[in-house]
């Protein structure tokens, strides 16, 4: 992934948290958040200081999430009892099989 992709970021509107503000909202100190940013996903505009949109907070959560391997059985299961069955999708007929259409015939013009 380049620098400039933020696939993660479905934010329909952008507000930039700074550094105290993203550690309230995670409930963290700003310092590890300084610390750490070399590692962490964030938004850095030239010489400022860097920003994080509520797409970076949850990212960072999901990196610092510990799953405990039962806790990950059962949503495996709640997922699979959940998961509709897959409608079967009708198939088209195959590229090479297709044809114009036939002539059109010129329709008389009347004449008034």
């Amino acid at each position: 992934m380049t620098a400039w992709t933020r696939r993660h970021c479905v934010c329909t509107e952008v507000r930039n948290l700074d550094y105290e503000e993203a550690a309230a909202a995670l409930k963290i100190r700003a310092d590890w958040l300084r610390d750490n940013i070399g590692k962490l996903p964030h938004i850095k505009f030239g010489q400022q200081p860097a920003v994080f949109c509520h797409c970076d907070l949850r990212l960072i959560l999901a990196m610092h999430t510990a799953m405990p391997a039962r806790a990950q059985e059962v949503l495996n299961a709640a997922a699979e009892q959940a998961a509709p069955i897959p409608a079967e999708t009708p198939t088209a007929p195959a590229y090479q099989s297709a044809r114009p259409a036939g002539a059109r015939g010129r329709r008389a013009v009347a004449q008034v």
